[in-house]
């Protein structure tokens, strides 16, 4: 399966390449760095996204990762490729999700806000007596929001067994290198004395990805993966370079990564 996957995976960060390319905007760093982590889940067979009335609720916490979503969500029959084409455009889709789009469970934006939103949808979960989990994938930038800490306590307090939080911890922001800081240290201490089941991953091993989700929703508590990953992976000149962060490829660079990626 994991031949597949990367298969997928190539082919989803081809696409990408082709719409900023052409639109000339776009975030490709932190797209390509959280690419394995969404085919796992949509392909995968870690997100269940089919059933009409209770599937898992999802949220890219880190919104500016969407376009790598609206490729998934065209691929699966969810989006249009008329709405998709749209990307960038007056009426489109745009820079960041919103819910008004097929397959899509929430509006990002102000990072820091997706696990206490998925706190809730935990609840309501719960409260309806439905197996239906709560996941999001969060930027390790992120994580230095007090508003993730707020939700770390009250999902540990109310047991939220049925969430699953998941840092692309590529450890560059838009800005600067994320270093293993204070927040990175405390971690893999708190959550586990505050009933967490925690672990890391490599974040482009499909068998790690998979397996760690998998541990997740039979371990009967809330989950929280750190999936260490790289920014821009899959074109070496982008790999672990801020300027990627939302620079838009010359025509020559376009042509090495595509070279690359096939």
């Amino acid at each position: 399966m994991g031949n597949k996957l990367q298969i997928i995976s190539n082919k989803i960060r081809l696409k990408v390449l082709e719409i900023v390319a052409a639109k000339k905007i776009g975030h490709i760093g932190g797209t390509f760095s959280c690419v394995d982590l969404l085919v796992s889940m949509y392909y995968g067979g870690c997100l269940n996204y089919s059933d009409n009335n209770y599937p898992d609720k999802f949220i890219l916490s880190k919104g500016h990762a969407c376009l790598a979503l609206y490729v998934i969500l065209n691929d699966l029959g969810l989006i249009t490729k008329e709405k998709l084409d749209s990307y960038g455009e007056d009426g489109g889709l745009g820079g960041q999700l919103d819910i008004g789009i097929n397959g899509v469970d929430w509006n990002t934006g102000s990072l820091g806000h997706a696990l206490g939103v998925c706190a809730g949808i935990a609840h309501s979960s719960k409260l309806l007596n439905k197996n239906y989990k709560a996941i999001t994938i969060l930027g390790d930038a992120e994580c230095d929001e007090g508003s993730i800490w707020e939700a770390i306590l009250h999902i540990s307090d109310y047991k939220l067994t049925n969430l699953i939080a998941i840092v692309d911890r590529n450890r560059l922001s838009v800005t600067e290198v994320i270093q293993d800081n204070a927040v990175f240290k405390l971690l893999p201490i708190a959550l586990p004395k505050l009933g967490w089941f925690y672990k890391e991953i490599d974040g482009h091993s499909f068998p790690e990805i998979i397996s760690a989700i998998q541990e997740s929703k039979i371990s009967q508590k809330p989950s929280f993966i750190v999936a260490n990953t790289i920014k821009g992976k899959g074109v070496s000149y982008m790999e672990n370079e801020l300027k990627w962060h939302h620079s838009v490829p010359t025509k020559e660079q376009l042509e090495i990564a595509y070279k690359e990626l096939r």
